[in-house]
């Protein structure tokens, strides 16, 4: 509706400014029915033509300038909308093309039948002069919105928001030629010198000596252009004023102090008579411009402004004593009587001792950064203990890199470089152990506990999570804010009922939704090529060759997702809510875990580059992984060697001789495809693990 009255606000507008010009114009200008605006000077023109060559033909006639109507207008704007939201094409074209279609949708259009072709630049500078109008009209309207009082209705805001408009853009040209159009109305204005007197029909308005235009906006800037050179050089002039009293004052505190050691009666320490003798021969130097030479001579030289040189910075050079430091650390958590037990060791280190030690070795002997080394003269180098326990408290507090040098006696530098190396090093020593696709044996234990909980065919739950980018670059940072307004990251995981993270999809931008996320994640890409081992289960009594998992109410319903339901009306559903949500609660478990292990993934994340960021999140989720398999029989809930039965006793059964090696071609490949998307196999498969819960956990509900 907005569009709509700036619409009609631009045409009217045009018909109120052709109508004022009209008064303006010369009756001869009328009366030959040229076109204003095309072949004709206005009264406001800065171009001039000789009298003489008024009576003169032209060599070609302009065409005449087909204005455009309301209905046009409307019909351009369908055209842009249309084009712009096409779900195959949209806004990434090239700008010619995307005119030429908008051009195109214009005029097949049935409203414009008949009227004049209308070509893509025409339309381009049509729909530009109309969204600048609509822009203002926006501002104006959210304006008259801000003073919205009580008792006024839409209309009132709307009339409001139309005199805000004229008032704020329409006035701008109207007042700047108002006095010059007056002054033509009136007769008032003046004729050229060494005109004869007689009337012109090419006659110019020019103002009275007392009456001025308005300054544009070029004169406007050079205006405040001048005014801002004056205010420096001001300020400079100021400052100038201010040394000179600092010279002045400091000149009367060391003529004070010479005074005072010069009237002391007593003989002068070894230092006061140094100091004596430097302000002598400062006082000399200054008031008459003479430099004592070392044999004692008089040199004469000029004593004017001295030039200041700028000493070079030293680098401060602090000695840490990293070797104390080391056996400080080794005393407090590695020794046989450690100064800290086990459990402090646990909760600052975030994982046990042998495991921490495990990865240290592997890092001193495959990574060069973290051996010791020694430097030129001999000296010990920071140890791989100093190294790895700076990385790991920086991604366990998520503090900055400084906050560990006064432990482990490391600068915020090195610091720095220890966490970037300890990333690349856990990524390319544990990644492909500890972020693998689950094996058949795996998969087997997954599918045992899931039907343990009720939902044969379960193997994970999938969600997604976001992190904050507090220093994103300022061009990226519309593309990665969602409603809060701060940059975030996705990440997208499958996670079990241990919290063992399986599937980790980490970049997309905060504006994306789950679904989103899922259209560019790759968690089905071993499914689609083939390379995922078979599933046989059953539920209810039917066969199904798919694993599921768990999600939230936002995954689309296909055949590999589960949701709950949302407002359960009969018993059988209330359960199946109750089982489906908490067994999600998985991947929800892994997060929080995820995030209090490593605070550095909680906070918003300091670093600029992208790449880093998420070669720190691939790590905090390996040393996720390496502490639940180190971990899992501590907490878990569920007894594994209860599943260790032979395959007759199962329900659900994985294919160990199923080749992932075996080529797949594009039409294995889409029909795989429309299998994971069924939407029918989804409600069978969830009405018969409705049934299902119902038949294993229903009479315990009821006992309850």
């Amino acid at each position: 509706m907005r569009l709509l009255f700036v619409v009609e606000g631009v045409a009217a507008e045009e018909q109120q400014h052709i109508k004022f010009l009209e008064q303006q114009l010369p009756l001869e200008t009328l009366r030959e029915g040229g076109e204003i605006g095309s072949s004709h000077v206005p009264v406001y023109s800065t171009h001039g033509t000789e009298t003489g060559s008024i009576g003169e033909d032209t060599p070609s006639e302009r065409r005449e300038r087909k204005k455009w109507t309301l209905t046009e207008d409307v019909v351009l704007i369908s055209a842009w909308l249309n084009t712009s939201k096409d779900p195959v094409v949209g806004n990434e074209q090239r700008a010619g093309a995307f005119w030429k279609r908008i051009a195109a949708y214009f005029a097949a259009s049935p409203k414009v039948q008949g009227g004049e072709k209308r070509e893509s630049i025409q339309c381009k500078q049509r729909w530009q002069k109309i969204n600048d109008l609509v822009s203002k009209f926006s501002g104006s309207y959210e304006a008259a919105t801000r003073q919205k009082t009580s008792g006024m209705n839409e209309n009132d805001v709307v009339r409001l928001a139309h005199e805000i408009f004229h008032n704020d853009h329409k006035l701008r040209f109207d007042q700047k030629w108002c006095e010059v159009a007056t002054s033509k109305i009136d007769g008032s204005c003046k004729k050229r010198k060494g005109d004869d007197g007689a009337q012109s029909s090419s006659s110019y308005a020019t103002t009275t000596d007392g009456e001025h235009c308005p300054p544009d906006v070029k004169a406007s800037k050079r205006a405040s252009a001048k005014k801002t050179n004056e205010d420096i050089s001001e300020l400079q002039s100021l400052c100038a004023i201010k040394e000179k009293d600092l010279e002045v004052k400091e000149k009367l505190s060391k003529m004070g102090l010479l005074q005072t050691l010069i009237a002391k009666t007593e003989p002068l320490s070894e230092f006061e008579e140094a100091l004596k003798k430097n302000l002598i021969t400062e006082m000399l130097v200054v008031s008459h411009g003479l430099l004592f030479s070392q044999s004692g001579a008089l040199e004469v030289v000029y004593s004017g402004q001295q030039e200041e040189r700028l000493e070079r910075k030293k680098r401060v050079y602090i000695e840490r004593k990293r070797e104390a430091c080391h056996i400080r650390l080794w005393n407090d958590y590695f020794s046989e009587t450690p100064t800290y037990l086990e459990n402090l060791f646990r909760r600052r280190f975030r994982m046990n001792t042998r495991l921490f030690m495990h990865i240290v070795d592997r890092l001193s002997n495959e990574v060069h950064f973290f051996r010791q080394k020694k430097d030129g003269l001999g000296r010990l180098g920071l140890s791989t203990l100093q190294k790895c326990t700076a990385a790991i408290r920086v991604l366990a507090y998520g503090t900055a890199a400084d906050t560990v040098d006064e432990y482990l006696r490391l600068c915020e530098t090195t610091t720095r470089a220890c966490v970037e190396k300890f990333v690349e090093g856990i990524i390319n020593l544990f990644g492909d152990e500890y972020l693998r696709r689950p094996t058949p044996a795996d998969l087997q234990r997954l599918l045992d506990i899931g039907e343990q909980r009720g939902f044969p065919g379960m193997i994970r739950s999938i969600d997604c999570m976001h992190w904050e980018w507090k220093n994103c670059p300022t061009a990226w940072k519309r593309q990665y804010s969602r409603g809060s307004g701060k940059p975030t990251i996705v990440l997208e995981a499958v996670a079990s009922y241990d919290l063992w993270i399986w599937h980790a999809f980490f970049g997309p931008p905060g504006t994306l939704n789950d679904i989103n996320v899922l259209d560019r994640s790759p968690v089905f890409d071993d499914i689609i090529n083939g390379q995922a081992p078979q599933v046989t289960y059953s539920v209810n009594g039917r066969e199904y060759q798919l694993a599921y998992y768990l999600t939230d109410g936002i995954y689309p319903k296909w055949a590999t997702f589960i949701q709950s339901i949302q407002i359960p009306q009969d018993p059988k559903a209330v359960l199946f809510a109750q089982r489906q949500e908490a067994a999600r609660k998985d991947v929800e478990r892994a997060f929080g875990v995820l995030q209090a292990r490593f605070a550095i993934v909680k906070n918003p994340t300091l670093f600029w580059d992208k790449v880093k960021i998420g070669n720190i999140m691939r790590t905090c989720i390996i040393l996720h992984n390496m502490i639940v398999e180190d971990e899992r029989d501590g907490y878990t809930h569920f007894n594994v060697s209860e599943f260790q039965q032979g395959d007759d006793a199962r329900s659900l059964h994985v294919d160990l001789t199923y080749s992932t090696d075996m080529p797949s071609n594009i039409a294995n490949m889409m029909g795989v495809r429309t299998r994971i998307r069924d939407k029918q196999m989804h409600q069978r498969l969830k009405a018969d693990l409705v049934e299902h819960i119902w038949c294993k956990f229903g009479r315990d509900e009821d006992n309850n």
